[in-house]
């Protein structure tokens, strides 16, 4: 990418980031999928503001969980959910996820690796009751981490309001 061009961005994904949230100093998040296409748009008659934005990797990622600041959204297609493949829908069993106290995630994100995601307690109930509440397998997870110490309250009910788990619906695959 070049100073001073203009880009037309097909196929990806965009949200507002909350400000109590502090995600972002940006008012909001553009993130790739495994089809984005950038191209430069010729003789655009369009005017617009100049806006600066930055691609975080998933070595930025990485490397800013160990720090006290809040981290980045991550949005991810979901490989396996408490070890079962998505391609035969998953058997939550409410039961045994309550008494074993956690649930386990396995996403990957468009340019990283698989990355286990443990969600426990109360978080890990309502993420089963809400994955089994969709007629369609979902494959898809977008998640919002925050320093509890920012807004306050305890990690686990966290999760639970910013687990987000989108039907496959609205989603688009490789092989479609």
């Amino acid at each position: 990418m070049k100073r001073g061009s203009v880009y037309k961005l097909n196929n990806f994904y965009g949200s507002k980031n909350k400000t109590v949230y502090q995600v972002s100093d940006h008012a909001v998040t553009v993130s790739f999928s495994w089809n984005s296409e950038l191209s430069v748009l010729e003789d655009s008659t369009t005017p617009f503001d100049e806006d600066s934005f930055r691609f975080h990797s998933y070595a930025e990622f990485e490397a800013n969980c160990d720090l006290k600041g809040d981290l980045y959204d991550v949005v991810g297609h979901m490989k396996l959910v408490n070890g079962q493949s998505l391609i035969d829908r998953p058997v939550l069993d409410e039961v045994e996820i309550a008494k074993a106290r956690h649930l386990l995630v396995h996403v990957q994100s468009h340019d990283g690796p698989v990355m286990k995601l443990y969600l426990w307690d109360q978080a890990a109930t309502d993420f089963c009751k809400k994955f089994k509440s969709y007629e369609n397998t979902p494959t898809v997870l977008l998640v919002t981490t925050v320093n509890t110490k920012t807004i306050g309250g305890s990690h686990s009910s966290l999760y639970y309001s910013l687990l987000t788990v989108i039907p496959e619906q609205y989603t688009e695959h490789p092989d479609s």
